[in-house]
């Protein structure tokens, strides 16, 4: 079953203008065939439901599937924002039944999960999906993807979790019914389509590590038996002193020097990357934007402006391998870009970007930033992990 991809933009201040216009871009693209679904986003300029019934509105009857972008929408050609917001849409074309939507408002993780998965096999007639695209908003991303994995295990799930400028809560998931703030959007693909994926870890291991040995969710408590924020304190040599004394956010100091749990694959280590958050004084313990398990080894990691920059080459190489691709397979793209690596890099995230026109020209590609990432790692399954990349490749 062939599935063809159309991506456009839309950058007008008018929200169903900027629609009109990205669709217009995406359905040109199709080749004639039928949109099956939408992949949507837009940036929290724009009033969400506005968006989302202008989507509504332009695509009549097309299952629409997404979340909103921090920053702006990432292109080949760098990032997409004039200032008052944008829009874009990834149009997935093809026959009736090669690709369904579902959605699940659920406040257990789990059973959003498992609710979602169902409703997607279930309009598929009973059928897997080859690769899910998923999108959530942040807090409990593990126990969706377990929850999914309970329905449709070993089907890889993409994505990355909705997001605003300055998390400040107001990002939104789009469902097919409607943008809400808390939920579980899911898009699957079905049939014997061919896609690549990749999910990237830009940092490396210092050797400095801990064992958790208090940890409650995304609240680290202890390390190695003394309060977290004292250790990642020794460990960022006085970065985050007066967040450690008082209190407050230490994304910004934590975004090229993040932690991460270490975890063996077969002969191999995968490290699932874990940004720093939040300080708390009075008790010690850090905030962070992915789960940690008491007993779990915490790595210090460490990375480069310019590392971020080249990890985009080492993204596609790796999805094209996974999927046993060539450049000219590749048909279309999703990109999921962590906001916090975005903000590390400033305005060199265009530069990283242009790779894209550099080693698969005239790919059309869909890029959101997120607060979460998610991918398939083989051995491990579905991961939800923080200052990390995720490609998909369409062939």
């Amino acid at each position: 079953m062939t599935v063809t991809i159309g991506v456009g933009v839309g950058d007008s201040a008018d929200a169903l203008k900027a629609v009109q216009s990205a669709v217009e871009q995406a359905r040109a693209q199709l080749g004639g065939a039928s949109p099956q679904a939408a992949y949507i986003t837009a940036t929290v300029d724009h009033d969400a439901a506005r968006v989302h019934a202008a989507f509504r509105q332009v695509l009549a009857g097309v299952p629409l599937h997404g979340v909103t972008t921090s920053l702006g929408v990432l292109t080949p050609a760098g990032v997409r924002n004039e200032g008052h917001g944008a829009v874009a849409v990834m149009l997935v074309g093809g026959a009736p039944g090669s690709a369904f939507v579902a959605s699940s408002l659920e406040a257990d993780g789990r059973q959003a999960g498992e609710a979602a998965a169902r409703e997607l096999v279930h309009k598929a007639g009973g059928k897997m999906p080859r690769l899910i695209l998923f999108n959530a908003s942040p807090g409990t991303e593990e126990a969706m993807l377990k929850g999914i994995a309970s329905v449709c295990p070993d089907v890889p799930c993409q994505g990355g979790s909705a997001a605003d400028h300055a998390i400040a809560g107001e990002w939104s998931v789009f469902t097919h019914e409607g943008p809400v703030p808390a939920g579980v959007s899911l898009l699957g693909l079905f049939g014997e389509v061919r896609v690549g994926t990749s999910l990237s870890t830009p940092y490396i291991p210092t050797g400095v590590r801990a064992r958790a040995t208090g940890a409650r969710g995304r609240t680290l408590l202890t390390l190695d038996g003394q309060p977290a924020a004292q250790v990642l304190g020794r460990w960022l040599e006085g970065a985050i002193d007066d967040q450690v004394r008082s209190g407050g956010n230490i994304l910004a100091q934590t975004a090229l020097r993040p932690v991460a749990v270490r975890r063996d694959v077969g002969n191999r280590e995968h490290y699932v990357t874990v940004h720093p958050a939040q300080v708390h004084a009075d008790t010690g313990a850090v905030d962070v934007f992915a789960d940690i398990e008491p007993q779990d080894e915490v790595c210090l990691m460490s990375g480069t402006a310019e590392g971020l920059v080249a990890e985009v080459s080492h993204l596609i190489d790796a999805a094209l391998a996974q999927g046993g691709l060539t450049t000219r397979d590749v048909k279309g793209a999703a990109l999921i870009f962590c906001a916090g690596c975005a903000g590390a890099l400033g305005p060199r995230i265009d530069e990283g970007l242009r790779t894209f026109s550099r080693l698969l020209p005239g790919v059309p590609v869909l890029g959101l930033c997120t607060f979460g990432e998610q991918g398939y790692i083989p051995g491990l399954g579905n991961v939800h992990q923080d200052l990390s990349l995720s490609l998909t490749l369409f062939a």
